[in-house]
């Protein structure tokens, strides 16, 4: 069986809460996939938070104590993954006996949390629930403790002392946490040069070169098809290329742990990160290679939900990218080696394929930003690989229909070989079910009908990667009723998002964003609160519902003409210090007390 749609919602998580309110939602969250996982398992492996382990868990309670296809449950994947101490506790609740329960390799969930750096909080719980689990060996003879210390500079403190059964040691300062960074730094860089040393064996053909080639191959294949996990690591992959280009025209041994080590000493070199976590100069400037994806998604207010569902897809794609990087295509001869897949992680050798983008729904009111996050979506899809062009194409209903059947047809056709490579968005998609008022004919049924024929040739090519990603998206009480009467074509679209209102905080920032885009400043008592409660206490919610980020728009102009005034008035009077780009607490007043009513 293919892998569902709810499990790769499980990914990003957001979409799957709109998912759970749909009838069928009991019977998706029950499936198995071809590797015996539940939504719930990919849910944990991907970091869910405690209302998506819930939501699961209601729909299918006996999810928690269900193994996949290797025997891990689903806190077995959660201590892994890493997945935050309030879904490890849920789990725990709806399924005490997890704690004891081994995998088909001999692993309690406490040793998954040990081997792979759980916090000290997960490995407690983990701990309280099954306490013998602290002395029990798997199947490698390993206890939790022997997991924790396999790797000794990346080992917790907190975490070996719960281990070891005696009291955690007091916090570390900051500075005290950065010399233990730097002294497991320097740990790393001797071992690094005792393995060189001992082999000294660096001549072509050498074992040592061999091994060398294969990690310059990965790291470039890595840099060309998804530089993030690179970025991600603290190094730019053109500054990379470009040292070991040097390194190999030089004709020196070309050393690429150390390559890599000056790359990522040069990242870091006097590199601090703002409150977001971008890296920023001393200036205070954003710094470092950038991350488009990111700053994409940094230019939405709001709407968490596509975000993680976003980043879900971004790390699906970061890791098919790095296990075509770390396996190297298989050959017909046997060697005494070990063969690669051995050395791949479980997660990495699964053949899960690359992501896609699947058909989605957008529902919300006027100006919630449909059309500007799916414009973003086009850009992101394709800097993900998901997309061939960054291509965006926005359509309406005249655009597609015609006046009888063949016409419908043929621009339907002609839109969506427009749209290919990229996404086509069918605004107020809801109006392909209206009759037009000068042809009772309903030819906008044609038109649906070839978009699901056009769906499904795709689907049945296995997936052309050329076919537009096609965006439904409309009013929500209309494109629910619309969809309701064409189940056919809901079926083609597993996705939904909902576009809530923005609240008055998310209406200030996108006005601040608007203003300073068009190079206006703001006065230091202008933040953010206090500009929404400007606009809380001067205008209705049902008022901002029927414009949402339209509001921030006509604040921006009327401020604009407020300045004027005051420009022209400071003229009048000789006024050389007035300001043409400051906005002032004056001007928002004026515009919010007169105008938004």
């Amino acid at each position: 069986m293919a892998e569902t749609s709810l499990h790769d919602l499980c990914k990003g998580f957001g979409a799957l809460l709109s998912r759970s309110k749909q009838p069928s939602f009991p019977e998706e969250a029950s499936r198995l996939n071809d590797r015996g996982n539940l939504p719930l398992h990919a849910a944990c492996s991907f970091q869910a938070s405690a209302d998506v382990i819930e939501t699961l868990l209601k729909a299918y309670p006996g999810g928690a104590s269900q193994p996949n296809g290797v025997g891990n449950l689903p806190i077995h994947q959660a201590a892994m993954w890493q997945a935050p101490v309030e879904s490890i506790e849920i789990l725990l609740s709806r399924h005490p006996e997890g704690a004891t329960v081994r995998n088909q390799y001999g692993s309690l969930p406490l040793h998954m949390a040990a081997s792979n750096r759980a916090s000290p909080e997960v490995v407690k719980l983990l701990v309280d629930a099954y306490p013998d689990a602290l002395h029990l060996q798997n199947d490698d003879g390993m206890t939790p403790l022997d997991l924790a210390m396999a790797d000794e500079t990346m080992a917790n403190d907190q975490v070996l002392a719960m281990l070891e059964g005696r009291p955690p040691p007091p916090e570390l300062t900051r500075r005290q946490k950065a010399e233990r960074f730097d002294e497991r730094a320097t740990v790393l860089e001797r071992k690094a040069r005792a393995l060189r040393l001992a082999n000294p064996n660096n001549g072509a053909g050498g074992p040592a070169n061999n091994n060398l080639k294969l990690t310059l191959a990965a790291v470039r294949k890595l840099a060309d098809r998804f530089p993030h996990s690179l970025y991600a690591a603290g190094m730019d992959p053109n500054e990379l290329e470009i040292a070991f280009s040097d390194q190999l025209e030089s004709g020196n041994k070309v050393d690429a742990e150390q390559i890599l080590l000056d790359a990522v000493r040069r990242r870091a070199k006097n590199q601090t990160r703002d409150a977001r976590g971008i890296p920023i100069d001393r200036a205070g400037m954003p710094s470092g290679p950038r991350d488009r994806v990111e700053e994409l998604l940094a230019s939405i207010i709001g709407l968490e939900h596509i975000k993680a569902q976003l980043r879900g897809l971004r790390r699906t794609a970061e890791i098919c990218d790095l296990k075509e990087s770390l396996i190297p295509p298989q050959s017909g001869q046997r060697t005494g080696r070990t063969h690669p897949m051995s050395l791949i992680p479980p997660t990495l050798s699964e053949d899960t394929g690359r992501p896609s983008a699947h058909h989605t729904v957008f529902l919300g009111n006027p100006g919630s930003g449909k059309t500007a996050v799916a414009r973003l979506l086009a850009k992101a899809y394709h800097e993900l690989g998901i997309l061939r062009k960054p291509k965006f194409l926005e359509v309406e209903r005249l655009d597609l229909v015609g006046r009888d059947k063949s016409t419908t047809v043929m621009k339907t056709k002609e839109v969506i070989d427009e749209a290919r490579g990229g996404i086509l968005f069918i605004d107020e998609a809801y109006t392909l079910g209206m009759a037009s008022k000068k042809n009772k004919l309903d030819t906008g049924a044609d038109c649906i009908n070839e978009i699901i024929r056009s769906i499904d040739e795709s689907a049945a090519r296995g997936g052309d990667d050329n076919h537009p990603v096609v965006i439904l998206a409309g009013f929500p009480v209309e494109m629910n009723t619309f969809l309701v009467f064409n189940t056919d074509l809901r079926k083609r679209f597993p996705l939904t998002f909902e576009f809530p209102d923005y609240t008055c905080l998310e209406l200030a920032q996108i006005f601040i964003d608007l203003a300073n885009a068009k190079g206006f400043d703001l006065s230091p008592e202008l933040k953010p609160s206090v500009i929404a409660h400007l606009l809380e206490g001067e205008t209705s919610e049902l008022w901002r519902s029927e414009r949402n980020g339209r509001v921030s728009e006509m604040l921006l102009t009327g401020c604009r003409n407020e300045v004027r005034k005051r420009m022209r008035i400071a003229q009048m009077e000789d006024d050389l210090e007035f300001d043409p780009q400051l906005i002032i607490q004056t001007d928002l007043e004026n515009i919010i007390q007169t105008e938004f009513k």
